[in-house]
């Protein structure tokens, strides 16, 4: 593993150094959430006229029961709010919930294009949370987190729609996607949102359903991953912009592709006995059809619990990579970080330059905080394994 520069001092990190000179800052209790299957916390059963399989048996197997959640227990949203040490939040749809500290929007199948049935679309759940933003003060809204994982499914229906596109096609497509993310972002700051958490989506080509349909599964599929690197690049993008354009604007970017990758391919120095099958149902790699009558009996040993989604053991491990994980996996700050900094405030440069210089005087010079290919650089050049081994746990 290449040893961590001085040029990997994140914003975040240098924000908590300053915090002293402001005269406040917020502690998030207020979280939202917006996404597809990997972050739904129940949504789906509320909307479709047909069987929900997380609603049933053996979904929810580690917690004991089912909870419309598509893992054998948590996911990634319910880590972060203990994290955050406020309660799992509940689907929105859920009318009889408590949502004092925020409400999950998240629905499997869900796109940012088209319009799927019996879900929600990206846009639909902003409208939603718009709808009922009065649940919620002014304040709540600005200190909240928000937090977002999108894009799966258009990316999976355009590989399996389009199986040789051109270039131009692959990024014609991808520029659709992030244009309409931008659209709905941008509607959420406008209702007082500031602090925006995402991460990139998976190598989609990894999935044990999409390695199954393909029939090749002991590769990874490429067309989807490919499109999945491509929106990576575009969202990460979109985020710098972002945050030089509009006033407040905070974020965290979590390298979700990198993390699924590593952990499918040297599994077991991640503590799982197999990134490469499901826990729960049939054909080579457990890619579809999870039921009673084919689930393991350990998914703590798994990766992936069904087909498409994570078991509770691979969203812990990806929780604590967003709230607490160095530059190399989720920068410009990660989750805790995002909670400390201050709302509507500019970091002044001279600022973290004086802080820098206190802290390592050999440290002359930073680069722009906010640097895509700084950040790109970060991301792509920084490898997990020394001499075979993990040199933490947590990357």
């Amino acid at each position: 593993m290449a040893n961590p520069t001085p040029h990997l001092f994140s914003l975040s990190f240098l924000s908590l150094l300053l915090l002293p000179h402001f005269p406040t800052v917020s502690l998030a209790q207020t979280l939202f959430v917006f996404g597809d299957g990997l972050y739904d916390a129940g949504n789906k059963q509320f909307v479709s006229s047909n069987r929900v399989d997380a609603s049933f048996p053996p979904y929810g197997m580690t917690v004991g029961e089912p909870t419309g959640r598509w893992s054998d227990g948590r996911i990634v949203p319910d880590y972060l709010a203990s994290f955050m040490g406020v309660p799992h939040i509940p689907p929105i749809l859920n009318g009889t919930a408590d949502f004092s500290h925020g409400a999950n929007f998240a629905i499997a199948d869900a796109t940012v294009l088209g319009s799927p049935p019996e879900t929600l679309t990206f846009s639909q759940q902003v409208i939603k949370f718009s709808d009922n933003k009065n649940k919620w003060s002014a304040q709540a809204r600005s200190e909240a987190v928000y937090l977002f994982y999108i894009g799966s499914d258009d990316y999976l229906k355009f590989a399996k729609n389009n199986p040789n596109p051109s270039d131009d096609q692959k990024q014609a497509f991808v520029d659709r996607v992030i244009t309409a993310i931008e659209a709905e972002l941008k509607v959420i700051y406008g209702t007082g949102g500031r602090k925006f958490a995402l991460h990139n989506l998976a190598p989609l080509g990894c999935l044990p359903a999409v390695k199954q349909a393909n029939g090749n599964v002991q590769e990874c599929v490429k067309l989807p991953s490919e499109m999945a690197e491509l929106h990576n690049k575009k969202l990460l993008q979109l985020l710098v912009e972002l945050s030089r354009q509009l006033s407040g604007f905070q974020y965290s970017f979590y390298d979700f592709f990198s993390s699924i990758k590593h952990r499918v391919i040297k599994s077991k120095t991640y503590t799982f006995e197999t990134g490469m099958a499901a826990c729960c149902g049939t054909g080579s790699v457990n890619g579809t059809s999870c039921s009673t009558n084919n689930v393991c009996s350990k998914p703590e040993d798994y990766l992936f619990f069904d087909g498409k989604h994570l078991t509770q053991e691979g969203n812990l491990q990806v929780g604590h990579l967003m709230w607490g994980a160095d530059p190399v996996v989720v920068g410009p700050n990660n989750l805790r970080e995002l909670l400390f900094l201050p709302l509507n405030t500019t970091v002044m440069l001279a600022d973290i330059q004086e802080a820098m210089a206190a802290m390592s005087p050999k440290q002359n010079k930073i680069e722009s905080l906010y640097d895509i290919k700084m950040m790109e650089s970060e991301m792509e050049n920084q490898w997990l394994y020394q001499d075979g081994k993990a040199v933490s746990f947590l990357i």
